[in-house]
């Protein structure tokens, strides 16, 4: 559950970076609000892909056994 919460508190500060720093500042007047879609869509895919790996993990371990040795 501690590497849960690390990931969720990461995915969190990059939200916080990318939308108070980086869509402002960076993106919007580079690339304009087709740079702000494409930034919006990749934050989304990112954070479904962490999120989606916690379950990945959560299984395999239920698999291998706790110490992931397969006994």
């Amino acid at each position: 559950m501690k590497r849960a919460w690390v990931r969720i508190t990461g995915i969190g500060i990059f939200h916080a970076l990318l939308y108070l720093v980086l869509v402002p500042f960076i993106i919007v007047p580079c690339f304009g609000v087709w740079g702000l879609e494409v930034t919006i869509a990749g934050s989304v895919i990112i954070s479904v892909v962490v999120m989606g790996s916690l379950g990945v993990r959560k299984k395999n371990k239920k698999l291998k056994g706790e110490c992931g040795n397969g006994k």
